[in-house]
């Protein structure tokens, strides 16, 4: 098994006749005082490098896109974001460009999710399940999925996390994973703060007027240790998620053939 990136030249990539691509979508927005408004691209990046080494075949790895749906943290400082119709656009344009060069399988890692999430809806970017869906409508010969770490691996973060259920922005899993990867832009644990609302009222309202302070959690329960096993976790579950999901794929296509 070899990984080809963008350090790869366009011959080596031909040559070793790749036929599946991770692209990974992240964001740029504010976590609080305490974490970088880089913290979900140096998390995706890390989980997306990590789940194309541990796959069992060629593959190009995308490098991570930076900008997702932010708007609901919109005028805090350092917060970016694409509109919806331009993310759809541009996740739609990315996925068929790589299948012009005989692409047959691509996986978008759709930001890292949540341990009180489900993986029928995404947490943030949630345009992408659109874009993804229409690709496969668009291409039937095709097979495009969208998976998010930190919900497929769900039932092993509420384990190793105390507050992992009720985490929703720069809490302890959060400030976990940084802690384990990149501790020197970890600017102290952090004020919890949990709401007394249910994360449904982001549908509503910003996330600034729910937190002022930026955090939806309790990263004073962190550590890197937890960060580490964590990290683990959700590769392991990802990497089962996208082997299980094309295995079923292939196996459908079978049985219509």
């Amino acid at each position: 098994m070899t990984l080809f990136d963008w350090t790869n030249t366009t011959f080596e990539i031909k040559d070793a006749k790749i036929d599946m691509a991770i692209l990974p979508v992240a964001a740029c927005e504010q976590h609080g005082r305490h974490l970088p408004v880089g913290t979900d691209e140096i998390i995706m990046s890390a989980i997306s490098r990590r789940v194309a080494e541990a796959l069992t075949r060629d593959l190009f790895l995308l490098p991570a896109m930076p900008l997702g749906t932010s708007a609901l943290h919109g005028g805090t400082p350092g917060t970016v974001w694409l509109g919806e119709e331009t993310l759809y656009r541009v996740i739609y344009d990315v996925v068929e460009s790589l299948y012009e060069h005989d692409v047959k399988y691509a996986v978008v890692i759709n930001s890292h999710g949540g341990a009180n999430e489900v993986t029928v809806r995404p947490r943030g970017n949630y345009i992408v399940k659109t874009a993804v869906r229409q690709l496969n409508y668009d291409y039937p010969d095709k097979a495009a999925i969208w998976v998010q770490p930190f919900t497929v691996a769900k039932a092993d973060l509420l384990t190793i996390f105390e507050s992992a259920g009720e985490e929703v922005q720069a809490g302890e899993v959060e400030t976990s994973v940084m802690l384990h990867l990149a501790a020197d832009l970890v600017k102290g644990n952090g004020q919890d703060y949990v709401p007394a609302v249910t994360k449904e009222y982001l549908d509503y309202v910003t996330f600034e007027q729910i937190s002022p302070t930026g955090i939806w959690g309790r990263p004073s329960l962190a550590s890197a240790e937890k960060g580490a096993a964590a990290l683990d976790a959700s590769v392991q579950a990802t990497v089962a998620y996208i082997k299980e999901s094309f295995y079923h794929i292939d196996q459908m296509r079978e049985m219509k053939s």
